[in-house]
C-alpha cells in the first residue's frame, strides 16, 4: 500500500485514484493523522415494498409478529389463564 502526504499526493491525483479503481488502496498522511483512499462498491439498492402493495416477505413478517409470544391473547386464554391462577391462589383445605 503506497503512503504519501497530501502535499505528496495532490500533483499525482488522478493516478492514486486510478489505482484505488484497480483495488489498490492509498494511504494519505495529513500531520499525523490518516486517511485511506480505496474503491467504494455500493451495495446495490434493497427493493423499497410499497406497504400498499401485498408481498409474500411483507406477508411473513407479519405472520411472524401475529403467532409470536408477543401476541395479543384470545378471550378463552385470558380466562383459563386467570382461572388457574385462582386455583393456584386458592388455600389448600384439608
Amino acid at each position: 500500500m503506497k503512503t504519501l502526504t497530501l502535499n505528496e499526493a495532490g500533483a499525482q491525483l488522478p493516478e492514486l485514484v486510478a489505482a484505488a479503481h484497480q483495488g489498490e488502496p492509498v494511504l494519505l498522511s495529513d500531520g499525523g493523522k490518516l486517511v485511506i483512499l480505496e474503491r467504494y462498491d455500493p451495495l446495490p439498492p434493497s427493493p423499497v415494498s410499497d406497504p400498499e402493495e401485498d408481498s409474500p416477505e411483507l406477508e411473513s413478517e407479519l405472520l411472524k409478529g401475529v403467532h409470536s409470544p408477543h401476541s395479543d391473547y384470545s378471550r378463552t386464554e385470558m380466562e383459563q389463564a386467570l382461572a388457574r391462577i385462582i386455583l393456584e391462589e386458592k388455600p389448600a383445605c384439608g
